[in-house]
């Protein structure tokens, strides 16, 4: 078949147009996609562009998640303006069987996708779409991805002539934009060695001519005026805190310590600003914005200048200052605000700490300073007031938002505040740098998505200092001089930076054997405030910000970054992921504390074309195991399937395995029963016999459940023949369970209890407790509805705690399940709700909602029978 000159010519303008539009950031018209979709005849073809179409119908109809919808149709016309145009004019017995067969997996992707749809449309429709709304962007962010690997791995199968010219072409690209990253790099590192020279010369200047006259300085020295009360947002009971040190002594040391952008000096302000403080103070509350001192006499002068003494021509003026200090007959209290800047001096800081001691130690005078990091200054000569203040954290979400309102009221009720917040790690100077873009009209979506792709490049102005830039604030903190002169720090600081959730103490010499030195480098980079240890101290954390920003700026090297990944997938052992092993639950513990940095890292490694992405396909194989019985997600798996085609992994039937297991699990039958069918192919195309089995096994459980009980029968005897013959007893006693349960469906109660024992007999002799305990909730179930209930109850409940002690949850619900249908058919309504209300809630803690909103029918229906006795 071939498509007639006269369509040819509409489709190709149809693409055109279509291709443009997409380049053009605009939504193609169904109505042209379709036009395009006409100009052809070919019929796999079709298929696969009526099945894209019915993705973009639907996601364009749903009501909710409109920023992930709008992602997806924009991804599903990319994909279908590729697929047309590749084949557009070929003959379908010209096109190769591998691209058919492309064709064809594409096709069954866009279904995929389309049952996912359906359940978020139905959901987005219900009286719960808000429930639904963070669960369903999560789904179809899913779906963009699938699609994202679908088009790509069908741009290499189909090895479309233009595509390699693409690829030499970027190539070209990539070569010239490496060349200019490298001048432009030289020119910055060129610009940066100039700007040094002209501080350190500038620096050299003044100190001469302050040593030739004194009385010169004090003209090159901005106003000592103090600032006016800031308003603060969450920090009211640090403050006052504060004010209570200040009155605890009559010359009171007090350091406000923390990492850049916390709102050191705003806190600061308000306490000096604070009544209390101002009634006990009067006009002797001094103010040293030592960001000017660059030097140690510019920080003296601005201590002279703060004290509003006259140009001098004394040589000691430090002294003078000291004697002016002594001879006071009130109390003064002087602000250090931003005091790391002459602290960081280089080989200066003893000079400075004796400046700062000489002032500390008169006893009229008390102290504030304002510095970057977690340590006091000078604490072997200065005794800081007790109880030193903690190091300021991040805000809390109230306060952050009350922040972000304040600058920008018209976000307020705005659903993606939160999530941006978030993003934010509550630190005040993202807050109020992203605040003030909102306020010039951005929206709260926008800035999310702009933060996704420029991160902390976002919140950087042109010639911004740290106050109204994120990254000059972050890069001051690096360019410190503990962390400059620790070579490791910045390496370490990388590592962290790929954690999200931080790093656990007891795992950081496994994550960066490279970095033996990584314990002085921690201290350095908490001494800087960098990171930042949790509440119970066992883990190492890094504020988002400063996370984005070193992945921007210091990303980690190939190397360190594979032994960071290879640490995490020593975590999932192949042997020990599953209940019936006895370190699972062992296993399952340390993996719920490093599920986030687990996803995070193997999204990276799969997506990462220098790294061996077998092993992270594996790695994400037996991870997946692990959430199959813990709380089951498809986000790792569904990628590691899109990656093992790519790339023709042998893992792609496990993939697919298990894939499958738990969308089964989820109640998304139909694509598991579609994913069970492929993984069977595959199994006995590579001649893996036992797995071919398991996926049968699989297939008629799904066959039960349509009510088929027959042909699955007859699919689960044939698997546990295969397996038998194998010598898989725990696979075969799975399919004689499987057929048990069958059995029960069809209300053969005795045959199914009969079925079950002889299933947990086979359990038991290979020492497969986990498989006995499935048997023994089927005997109960078997039990109950022979209207043997005390016996049923307590099968059941014995099997319920089996279960606890395993740590299989999923079957814990299970057994509650069976006990309230146990209470109900015995009568006791009141003791089945709460059976079912229990397994509701277990089903939710580890995610399967389809089953909560089962248990959920049964206790409405429960509601009613207690309702109408």
């Amino acid at each position: 078949m071939v498509l007639s000159h006269s369509k040819l010519s509409d489709s190709s303008s149809s693409l055109t147009s279509a291709g443009t539009a997409i380049l053009g950031g605009a939504q193609v018209s169904l109505t042209l996609l379709e036009k395009a979709m006409d100009g052809t005849s070919i019929p796999f073809v079709k298929g696969v562009a009526g099945a894209a179409l019915e993705v973009i119908k639907i996601a364009k109809a749903i009501q909710s998640n409109r920023e992930e919808c709008d992602s997806l149709v924009e991804r599903s016309t990319s994909l279908l303006v590729v697929i047309l145009g590749s084949l557009a004019g070929k003959l379908e017995d010209a096109i190769p069987a591998h691209v058919k067969r492309g064709v064809e997996r594409l096709t069954t992707t866009f279904y995929e996708v389309l049952a996912q749809l359906s359940i978020i449309d139905k959901r987005a429709r219900s009286w719960r779409a808000v429930v639904y709304y963070i669960d369903n962007g999560e789904k179809l962010k899913g779906c963009c991805t699938k699609l994202h690997w679908a088009m790509e791995e069908f741009q290499v199968t189909s090895k479309v002539d233009s595509c390699l010219k693409d690829l030499e072409r970027h190539e070209e690209l990539r070569k010239g934009q490496e060349r200019i990253m490298e001048s432009q790099q030289e020119l910055h590192q060129e610009l940066q060695r100039g700007r040094n020279e002209v501080r350190d010369g500038f620096s050299a200047m003044q100190e001469a001519i302050i040593a030739q006259n004194p009385s010169n300085l004090s003209s090159s020295v901005l106003s000592g005026v103090m600032p006016p009360d800031p308003r603060i947002f969450g920090r009211h009971e640090y403050v006052d805190k504060a004010v209570k040190l200040l009155f605890s002594a009559p010359s009171a040391k007090i350091a406000i310590l923390g990492p850049g952008g916390m709102g050191k000096t705003s806190v600061a302000l308000k306490v000096i600003h604070d009544s209390l403080v101002v009634e006990r103070f009067g006009d002797n509350r001094c103010w040293v914005p030592c960001e000017q001192a660059t030097s140690v006499p510019l920080f003296v002068e601005l201590v002279a200048k703060s004290l509003n003494l006259p140009p001098s021509s004394v040589s000691d003026r430090l002294a003078e200052i000291i004697a002016f200090l002594k001879s006071s007959k009130v109390l003064i209290v002087h602000l250090f605000d931003n005091f790391e800047t002459p602290w960081d001096i280089e080989g200066q800081q003893s000079n400075v700490a004796d400046v700062l001691t000489a002032i500390a130690l008169i006893p009229s005078v008390s102290i504030i300073i304002t510095m970057r990091g977690n340590q006091s200054p000078s604490s072997n000569t200065i005794d800081w007031t007790e109880p030193r203040l903690p190091s300021l954290t991040q805000l809390d979400l109230d306060a952050a938002e009350e922040a972000f309102l304040r600058i920008s009221p018209s976000a307020k009720g705005d659903p993606g505040l939160t999530t941006l917040l978030e993003k934010l790690d509550c630190m005040p100077l993202a807050i109020t740098l992203m605040a003030k873009l909102s306020e010039a009209g951005e929206t709260i979506s926008d800035l999310l998505e702009q933060w996704k792709l420029e991160r902390t490049k976002l919140l950087d102005q042109p010639g911004g200092d740290r106050r109204n830039s994120i990254e000059v604030s972050i890069k001051l903190s690096l360019d410190s001089r503990s962390v400059k002169g620790n070579s490791d720090a910045i390496g370490l600081l990388s590592v962290l930076a790929m954690l999200p959730a931080g790093a656990a103490l007891v795992r950081l010499p496994d994550m960066c054997p490279s970095i033996p030195g990584w314990r002085a480098a921690l201290r350095v980079l908490r001494g800087a405030s960098l990171v930042y240890d949790s509440a119970d101290k066992s883990r190492i954390q890094v504020l988002s910000p400063i996370q984005s920003y070193i992945l921007l700026h210091h990303p980690l090297g190939q190397e360190p970054l594979k032994e960071l990944r290879h640490s995490y997938y020593k975590l999932v052992p192949t042997d020990k992921t599953t209940p019936e092993h006895p370190e699972f639950k062992e296993v399952a513990k340390e993996l719920a504390q490093e599920e986030i940095n687990m996803e995070t890292i193997l999204i990276n490694a799969l997506h990462d074309h220098n790294e061996d992405r077998g092993a992270a396909i594996g790695a994400s194989l037996y991870y997946s195991e692990y959430l199959f019985y813990q709380q089951p997600r498809t986000e790792i798996i569904a990628e590691a399937i899109q990656v093992a085609r790519a790339i023709h992994s042998p893992d792609l039937p496990y993939c697919l395995y298990y894939h499958a297991g738990i969308l089964n699990r989820q109640g998304s039958s139909d694509v598991a029963e579609s994913l069970f069918q492929e993984a069977k192919d595959e199994f006995i195309r590579i001649g893996d016999p036992g797995f071919a089995a398991k996926c049968s096994g699989f297939l008629g459980t799904l066959l039960r459940d349509k009510g088929q009980y027959s042909e699955a029968r007859a699919v689960l005897e044939e698997a546990r023949e295969v397996l038998l013959a194998l010598g898989d007893i725990n696979g075969a006693a799975q399919r004689l369970l499987n057929i048990a349960q069958t059995l029960y469906a069809q209300g053969d109660y005795k045959s199914s209890f009969s079925s079950s024992e002889q299933a947990r007999s086979e359990f038991i002799g290979v020492d497969n407790r986990v498989g006995s305990l499935r048997c023994q909730m089927a005997s109960g179930a078997a039990l109950g509805a022979l209207e043997d209930y005390k016996a049923a109850e307590s099968t059941l409940e014995e099997a319920r705690l089996g279960f606890i002690d395993v740590g299989d949850l999923f079957h814990v619900a299970w057994c509650l399940t069976s006990l309230g249908l146990t209470f109900k058919e015995s009568g006791d309504y009141t003791l089945a709700m709460a059976k079912y209300e229990e397994s509701a809630a277990i089903f939710g803690q580890i995610g399967y909602q389809h089953w909560v909103e089962q248990s959920q029918v049964a206790i409405d229906e429960l509601r009613r029978l207690l309702a109408s006795k």
